[in-house]
Formats: C-alpha cells, sequence, structure tokens
C-alpha cells in the first residue's frame, strides 16, 4: 500500500484518492478570485537550449522560477501541482449554479465573438 503524505509545500495529501483531487480541481475551478482562468507560462526546448542543466538545477534556473511563480499565481502548489487552497473559506468559491450561468454567459459571449458582434 502507498503511503499517503502531505506535500511539504502546501499539504495536499499525496497519493490519495481519485474522489479527494476531483473534489479538490472542482473547488479549484470554481474559485472568485479568478486565479484558475491564468494562462500557463510555458517554455520550449528553444527558449533554454542556450543552457542544457536548466532542467537539473531548479535551484538556479530562471525558467524553473519562472514556471514555479506562474504555478503559484494560477492558484497550484509549485511544488506538487494540485490547487493550493490555504486559507480558502467557502465565501471564497462561487455555488455550482453560479458556475453555471457565468459558463453560459461566456459561452453566449464566444459564440457572439465569432458572429463578430
Amino acid at each position: 500500500m502507498t503511503d499517503v503524505l502531505p506535500c511539504p509545500s502546501c499539504g495536499v495529501l499525496q497519493n490519495g484518492h481519485h474522489t479527494y483531487y476531483e473534489q479538490l480541481w472542482d473547488l479549484h475551478y470554481r474559485r472568485k478570485d479568478g486565479r484558475q482562468n491564468i494562462e500557463p507560462l510555458v517554455y520550449t526546448q528553444e527558449d533554454v537550449e542556450d543552457d542544457p542543466d536548466w532542467y537539473m538545477d531548479r535551484e538556479n534556473s530562471g525558467p524553473w522560477l519562472a514556471m514555479g511563480r506562474n504555478m503559484h499565481e494560477r492558484g497550484l502548489c509549485g511544488e506538487c501541482g494540485k490547487p493550493d487552497l490555504r486559507g480558502m473559506t467557502a465565501e471564497d468559491f462561487h455555488s455550482h449554479e453560479d458556475i453555471k450561468e457565468l459558463q453560459d454567459m461566456w459561452a453566449e459571449e464566444a459564440a457572439e465573438r465569432r458572429a463578430g458582434c
């Protein structure tokens, strides 16, 4: 049996049950602060080809530091990559009904943009 230990950075359980992670991600997608909508920062091989050891030297690597900061900005743990919900309360999340209304509104706005309105 695999040990279920907390992430040393955010405290989220590692190797937990899949329903636990489904609930974490559900909460993450319902955040009111909008951090879940920030685009991820991605480096290509061309961006880091001048430094062949960029992957191995995470402590001093500019791309690793930038990607870790971007994960924090998006509400994710820079260590394990799972939602970091520390300090959040029930008031910090939209209800399922509110999210459904927001998604419908966003879909309507996207359709209007595609139609040229």
